[in-house]
């Protein structure tokens, strides 16, 4: 008789390694201290980079609200044009009195005496900047605006570069029906001038005006800190505008010493204003 066979170690082994190699499962390496201390450097990366993204994607919408804000104030309430309107046509009208004509006056007087209507027309405007916001003790949100608070004072100083054209405007209008001034004979050399000169005098009576509004006499306080350093500006603008008007080429030297002075002046009150709305 045969004896039955008797099933090889070796097919038993082979058929219980599989079963070994599924009982014992791969452990996951740890991490050590290196690995982690990476890992949390890399997140706070991320996490700054995306947190200065979103300062910067804010800035321009917080510079847009503050911008439609402030013309929204002005074209529905006129609390701020309404009087720098009336006070220039009452200026002008006193000084048509004085000087029937432009030809009975000296040239050179013309684009002086229109500045310094325009000064002090623009003292109306800028006084009231931040009274609203004072007012209504709004003013601490500015503070929390999420970006670089250089944004507000653009935006600030935006609005108010437009309110002192639209005061230009309404100023030249006058001057040229009350003293037959005629502007067309340069336009657009007076037009560039009347740009850079109100742009000058909007960046800084936005700064002094953040500055004066938490003075106890904020009116007094605004012509003082403001005519000394608009003064270059009204020099440069009234020569440049006599020579446009006298028919006579400007110098390039002028044009560059106006474009530098508001540059400078923006960049600056950009940096400081942070410092003073904190004040």
């Amino acid at each position: 008789m045969r004896r039955p066979r008797s099933s090889s170690p070796t097919a038993s082994s082979s058929t219980t390694r599989p079963a070994a190699a599924h009982s014992s499962p791969r452990t996951a390496p740890a991490l050590g201290p290196a690995s982690s201390t990476r890992r949390s450097g890399s997140s706070e990366a991320g996490c700054w980079e995306q947190s200065h993204e979103a300062t910067a994607m804010n800035g321009p919408r917080v510079f847009a609200a503050v911008l439609g804000k402030d013309l929204r104030l002005d074209l529905r309430s006129w609390d701020r044009l309404g009087p720098m309107a009336v006070f220039a046509a009452l200026v002008m009208v006193l000084l048509s009195t004085a000087l029937p004509t432009a030809s009975a006056a000296s040239p050179g007087w013309i684009p002086a005496l229109v500045w310094m209507v325009f000064l002090l027309t623009s003292l109306l405007g800028l006084g009231r900047s931040f009274q609203a916001e004072s007012e209504q003790g709004t003013i601490v949100l500015l503070t929390q605006a999420p970006c670089d608070r250089g944004w507000v004072f653009l935006g600030k100083a935006t609005a108010n570069w437009l309110a002192l054209l639209g005061v230009e405007l309404w100023t030249a209008f006058l001057c040229w029906v009350l003293l037959d001034v005629e502007w067309g004979v340069a336009w657009p050399e007076i037009l560039g001038v009347g740009l850079l000169g109100a742009l000058g005098l909007a960046v800084v009576g936005t700064l002094l005006s953040a500055l004066a509004c938490a003075a106890r006499f904020p009116v007094f306080l605004l012509p003082v800190l403001l005519f000394p350093l608009v003064l270059p500006v009204l020099v440069l603008a009234a020569r440049m505008t006599g020579e446009a008007l006298a028919g006579d080429q400007i110098a390039s030297a002028m044009w560059v010493g106006l474009a530098l002075y508001d540059w400078v002046f923006l960049l600056i009150a950009y940096f400081v204003f942070d410092y003073v709305l904190e004040d």
